[in-house]
């Protein structure tokens, strides 16, 4: 089981993420909390209001639900913080986006905006980790979400950069455009 300090640090991740997208001056409008059907195999959907604590709770329990038993995160969690608007992204699209990325603990290790470079891939191609593929299809442009992505979607055992093996990774990922 996981225990609550690794809680604490997953919990702390999101909520750097959260800060994270206000301080960049990311519009921080939310909606009511939603499930995706046919997706509970792939992923957790939780879009939360900070001011309700339902919606909070539905974060919490996409988390939980995400565990295997030994307390390890192991589906993807997805959380729209802006739905953004217009035609969803799709395999086969080219999208362009800004991200930062943290370890669970909530040390960054990424970060476009710091950059000024925007980063750009085309779903499907596999050219990015597999949280990224499946977290970022159904995105709009101007969307914000944030992905809280197993170690069996990102680097596996495979130490990359700052990186260890089996890190589990958070991003605040804004989809600028779709091609």
């Amino acid at each position: 089981m996981i225990n609550k300090f690794e809680a604490v640090g997953i919990f702390a991740s999101i909520g750097l993420m959260v800060v994270a997208l206000f301080l960049l001056r990311f519009d921080t409008t939310t909606v009511l909390s939603q499930a995706v059907e046919g997706q509970s195999q792939v992923a957790s959907i939780a879009v939360v209001d900070e001011s309700n604590t339902n919606q909070q709770e539905a974060l919490f329990g996409a988390l939980a639900d995400s565990l295997d038993e030994q307390g390890v995160v192991s589906k993807l969690i997805i959380d729209d913080v802006v739905l953004g608007a217009g035609v969803e992204a799709v395999s086969g699209d080219t999208v362009t986006v800004h991200y930062v990325g943290t370890l669970e603990n909530g040390v960054q290790f990424d970060n476009s905006n710091l950059r000024g470079e925007p980063f750009s891939f085309t779903l499907g191609e596999n050219r990015v980790i597999a949280g990224w593929e499946s977290g970022v299809v159904g995105m709009k442009v101007g969307g914000e979400r944030i992905l809280v992505i197993p170690p069996t979607m990102g680097y596996g055992d495979t130490n990359v950069g700052p990186i260890p093996a089996n890190s589990t990774l958070v991003f605040a990922i804004e989809l600028l455009a779709i091609n």
